[in-house]
């Protein structure tokens, strides 16, 4: 049965936020058919799926919010239930959760909502349960969820190599930058994408990061995957063909697989001016002002 979470202390309330890829490198398949890559990712406070937690007799998922009807269609969060399984199997206790999730993060945007839920349905059980051992093992665990799980983890903004789980934290270059983000009305699959994915690969590069770097180096390099993703999506391709380079401190890249379309800019006037100019194109798009801290 769902319920009023705003009214209910019991539950323990979790936060799982949007990532973006500001970069997106692949340098290599693997023999495991992971590819090796290279992406420098940052968290959005105001885009986030929120959870409410609290034991049970049974486990239970309510799903609400504005994109809870999609998620339904595609059968509803299992990567929630595969990290609940996860972890009864690895700490060997009988993990009873009543979770209800507001889902407003788009499906298959490229923003990791699927990731930032599992990240948060564990970080609330390691809470409840009150575990402390085997937090090393849990998380060196962690990319076998998904490759994005342990950077949306811990949530900061980070560099990221390997298969997504080396992870070094970026120290904090005391800036808002403004971001729009445009996501035509297509589901991306990740998989799919990195399986169309034959090339070209990236160069491995040394890359002090700074801001400048960051910026110079997303405006000089695409996201690998982009020309795949335009590809086997029309639709984004047409998107990043229709957004001008006006106003904008970078040009349009996608995140992740896509399919989201992102443009950063300096001050949200900027944005704004932007925002004024392709009017009549983002009507057609689900679309969000914001802002990262970087």
């Amino acid at each position: 049965m769902a319920y009023n979470s705003s009214e209910d202390s019991n539950y323990l309330k979790e936060i799982a936020k949007a990532k973006l890829n500001l970069n997106f490198k692949v340098f290599k398949k693997m023999p495991n058919d992971y590819h090796e890559i290279e992406s420098i990712i940052v968290f959005l406070p105001q885009i986030y799926d929120t959870l409410y937690v609290r034991k049970s007799n049974e486990n239970s998922l309510h799903i609400i919010g504005k994109e809870a009807e999609n998620l339904l269609k595609k059968g509803g969060d299992t990567l929630i239930k595969k990290s609940i399984n996860y972890l009864s199997d690895l700490l060997k206790i009988n993990i009873k959760l009543d979770i209800q999730l507001n889902k407003t993060i788009p499906l298959g945007s490229g923003l990791g909502g699927g990731s930032a839920d599992a990240a948060a349905i564990i970080r609330a059980i390691l809470k409840i349960y009150n575990i402390k051992k085997k937090k090393n093992l849990i998380f060196s665990l962690l990319s076998q969820l998904g490759s994005d799980v342990t950077v949306c983890y811990h949530s900061k903004n980070s560099h990221v190599f390997g298969t997504g789980d080396i992870i070094k934290p970026i120290a904090k270059f005391k800036r808002k930058i403004w971001v729009l983000l445009i996501k035509p009305y297509i589901h991306s699959d990740t998989g799919k994408i990195f399986k169309k994915f034959s090339g070209p690969y990236s160069n491995k590069k040394n890359f002090h990061i700074d801001l400048f770097n960051v910026l110079q180096d997303m405006n000089n390099y695409k996201n690998a995957l982009e020309a795949t993703v335009c590809k086997a999506y029309s639709g984004v391709n047409k998107l990043l063909n229709l957004l001008p380079d006006n106003n904008n401190i970078t040009r349009p890249r996608i995140t992740g697989t896509g399919s989201t379309v992102f443009v950063l800019f300096n001050s949200k006037k900027d944005l704004k001016n932007y925002m004024d100019s392709i009017n009549k194109i983002i009507k057609n798009y689900w679309h969000r002002e914001t802002y990262i801290l970087m």
